[in-house]
């Protein structure tokens, strides 16, 4: 369906406000974007936004390079992998509804046991259990970050930002690639993604800005309330079919 220049305008403004906070916290373009450009146009999810949430991980990472740890992403992309295969196989045999609810709470659970005193390291095992929830979490309820954020909410600014971007980096490539072999992503998506790309590299930029002011202090409690706003997201969507 071709967009109005008014539609255009405003999944732009959404897009960079989505890039903006992903660009200073590593991760928060699906969680704000992606349910209001539904609202505008459904075929903007996924593929669309998968486009352009790797083209700007990308920048982030590059960005932030001095802070990406290359094994502790390879453990959290392995981790993903049987993740994606569970929900693809408990999708089949339960409710989406079901698993969105489930999912949630435990998001909300994590949050709460956040709040616990005590400092969250990202182990290799830690890493493996949320790479296999963020793949779990992202293929059933289109909301993969959660688990990673909660993971890295102790770290640095660069390494949170470097490595939560390049798991997404490699996510949203694997699941291009995917949808690309099954016609999912041909050049209509492409012209869609494009639409709404300089609006993405407007609030990567801007984003470069907010660092400073992130990193002193505010980056954790950003993140935690992203996470509990995502978990209550999908929690809201598994409930609305039962009401």
């Amino acid at each position: 369906m071709p967009l109005s220049p008014v539609e255009i305008a405003i999944a732009s403004l959404l897009v960079a406000i989505g890039s903006l906070l992903q660009g200073a916290l590593g991760f928060g373009l699906a969680i704000f974007a992606a349910p209001l450009l539904f609202l505008i146009e459904p075929a903007f999810i996924p593929a669309p936004v998968l486009c352009v949430a790797m083209v700007i991980s990308a920048i982030i990472v590059w960005r932030n390079r001095a802070g990406l740890a290359i094994g502790e992403l390879g453990s959290a992309v392995i981790g993903r992998m049987p993740g994606m295969v569970a929900a693809f196989w408990l999708l089949a045999t339960a409710p989406q509804e079901v698993l969105s609810v489930l999912l949630g709470t435990a998001v909300l659970l994590g949050v709460v046991a956040s709040l616990l005193p005590g400092d969250i390291a990202p182990t290799r095992n830690r890493l493996l259990a949320a790479g296999f929830m963020s793949g779990f979490m992202g293929t059933a309820t289109s909301v993969g970050g959660p688990p990673m954020a909660l993971l890295y909410q102790h770290a640095r600014g660069p390494h949170i930002r470097a490595n939560l971007s390049g798991y997404f980096l490699v996510g949203s490539t694997v699941s291009l690639a995917g949808m690309t072999l099954l016609g999912h992503f041909a050049w209509p998506e492409l012209l869609m993604a494009l639409a709404v790309m300089p609006g993405a590299l407007v609030g990567v930029f801007l984003a470069g800005y907010l660092h400073r002011w992130v990193d002193a202090g505010r980056i954790r409690p950003i993140l935690l309330v992203l996470c509990a706003l995502s978990a209550l997201a999908v929690m809201v969507d598994g409930l609305r079919t039962w009401l």
